[in-house]
């Protein structure tokens, strides 16, 4: 079990990409970005692929599945017998720590229809006359990027590695940029979003409304997934959009801990 694990890199996209084309729910880390981007890591166990990220901190050692790849039990049973945490939303565990992912209707967001989207209609028609979006990449977006802290400059320089994979949304205040979204394409019914930021200079205060809709006019046909957040703020701003389901993700611990020598092991055989 701790052998054969090769670390995933641009090779395996395709590979990844097409196991990810029949899967009906996707959880935030069935993006293949997000992958690379936190050193995971895949092999095949009895024929079925299994995708988990390592960590070793202060002396503990582990390895966490992630990712829905529709593992059988059977798969699940062997990975926790070896040590490995069970992690996702079809897992019957305690909650993980960045609590439900959460999953927008694009088609429900831009049909605007009902209760629920009121605001959203306040929203657009207060602003839509000012506001205009555009797709792909522009350099106006380096400029935004540097008013955010070095992790997301460093996650948005790795993303512009693989900008044939995603689909950018650029939304405009008259000539201004107000933010803009980055959905990578996980199938035909399902992307992530793994980068949305906002110029809060703009100082619009319903920037993240603008920015939700137009990126879901822009994902038409599809559901994105937002990942989840422990951040209380985070949290309400993220419900305030209007999800379509919040995708409870659990964790299993397995009773088996990873010794150091068995942590080398993993290491020592891992393919780069």
């Amino acid at each position: 079990m701790l052998k054969g694990w090769k670390k995933i890199n641009k090779e395996d996209i395709e590979m990844l990409r097409k196991m990810n084309e029949n899967i009906e729910v996707v959880e935030y880390f069935n993006s293949i970005i997000c992958q690379m981007y936190s050193r995971m890591m895949y092999k095949k166990i009895d024929k079925e692929l299994v995708i988990c990220k390592g960590s070793t901190i202060m002396g503990n050692y582990s390895m966490v599945k992630y990712g829905n790849l529709n593992n059988s039990d059977e798969v699940k049973n062997k990975m926790k017998e070896n040590g490995i945490t069970l992690r996702g939303y079809d897992i019957k565990g305690k909650k993980d720590k960045f609590g439900d992912e959460y999953v927008y209707d694009a088609d429900e967001c831009v049909k605007m229809i009902g209760k629920k989207y009121k605001r959203f209609r306040k929203v657009i028609s207060r602003y839509g006359e000012k506001i205009r979006y555009k797709t792909g990449y522009n350099e106006d977006i380096e400029s935004l990027i540097l008013k955010y802290p070095d992790h997301q400059k460093k996650f948005y320089k790795f993303i512009k590695n693989y900008m044939e994979m995603v689909k950018i949304t650029r939304i405009y205040y008259g000539s201004e940029l107000l933010g803009f979204s980055i959905v990578e394409n996980i199938n035909k019914k399902n992307g992530v979003i793994i980068q949305e930021l906002i110029n809060h200079d703009c100082k619009i205060h319903d920037a993240s409304y603008l920015i939700h809709y137009y990126n879901c006019k822009n994902n038409k046909g599809k559901y994105l997934n937002a990942g989840g957040v422990r951040r209380k703020g985070i949290k309400f701003a993220k419900n305030k959009l209007r999800p379509i389901r919040l995708l409870t993700i659990r964790r299993v611990v397995s009773n088996k801990r990873l010794t150091k020598e068995e942590w080398n092991i993993m290491r020592d055989n891992l393919k780069c």
